[in-house]
């Protein structure tokens, strides 16, 4: 009886495993749907066009494409915009995509920064892989790090692309699927510019204007984004004011 019910335990473990990957391996793929950079926008609608016109049928309908772009920081000195994709062509679904532009005035106009202007050496950049892979080991419920037997334990270098910033943070954004599952979103891993020194290029571009302390508007949480704005322009001082007159 003993060893049948280890076999039968083993069997379930292996079945709950296999089925684990397999799932994995069908949202993967589903939700890849395309390689391009949100860069060429007008070569992802073209495609999205040409899917629905020559492979999609009837019954997988409504299709539609969707792209968003909002500001996470703006300030005097230092804007970042997040962008994202939705696309949806055929069965079983759609695909979500996430791109983010930091731009740094310097000379008097704004000019991108890429994430090599801030971690430039193979140092640095191991520095940056490890802190987000150790993020991932013991934070976020579905990452693919966690548990006793993961599905992942290395975190390729090549993942860590897309980032934004807040006034007090970089936020690298890693895309569906790659790092966790369960969900068609981001998963993010902030980095407090206070842990960054020494860490990142010193004297690098964004490095020179911090900190951002005035004047500036902060959007990363949408529900509780920060406000250091003079008081007559700000639309959180006029949210307050109008719950203050609700309140009479």
């Amino acid at each position: 009886m003993v060893n049948m019910a280890l076999l039968l335990s083993f069997k379930t473990v292996c079945f709950m495993r296999i089925s684990h990957l397999f799932l994995l391996l069908i949202f993967t793929a589903c939700s890849s749907g395309s390689n391009k950079k949100l860069d060429n926008i007008e070569e992802i609608k073209k495609d999205f066009i040409t899917t629905i016109l020559t492979e999609s049928v009837l019954d997988e309908g409504p299709f539609q494409m969707n792209y968003h772009l909002r500001a996470i920081l703006f300030s005097d000195n230092v804007v970042s915009l997040m962008g994202d994709i939705f696309v949806f062509a055929h069965l079983p679904h759609g695909w979500t995509r996430y791109e983010g532009k930091t731009y740094v005035k310097t000379n008097g106009s704004f000019k991108e920064i890429a994430l090599n202007d801030l971690f430039p050496q193979s140092g640095q950049k191991e520095f940056l892989r490890s802190y987000c892979e150790n993020f991932f080991k013991y934070h976020g419920d579905c990452s693919y790090f966690r548990g006793t037997d993961p599905l992942c334990d290395h975190l390729d270098q090549e993942l860590i692309k897309t980032f934004v910033v807040d006034h007090e943070s970089l936020i690298f954004v890693f895309q569906p699927y790659s790092v966790g599952g369960l969900a068609d979103v981001p998963f993010t891993v902030k980095i407090p510019f206070t842990e960054l020194i020494g860490k990142w290029q010193a004297g690098n571009p964004l490095e020179k204007q911090l900190p951002i302390n005035k004047n500036f508007l902060s959007s990363w949480d949408k529900d509780n984004w920060i406000s250091d704005v003079q008081e007559d322009h700000s639309i959180a001082y006029q949210k307050e004011s109008y719950l203050q007159q609700e309140t009479f």
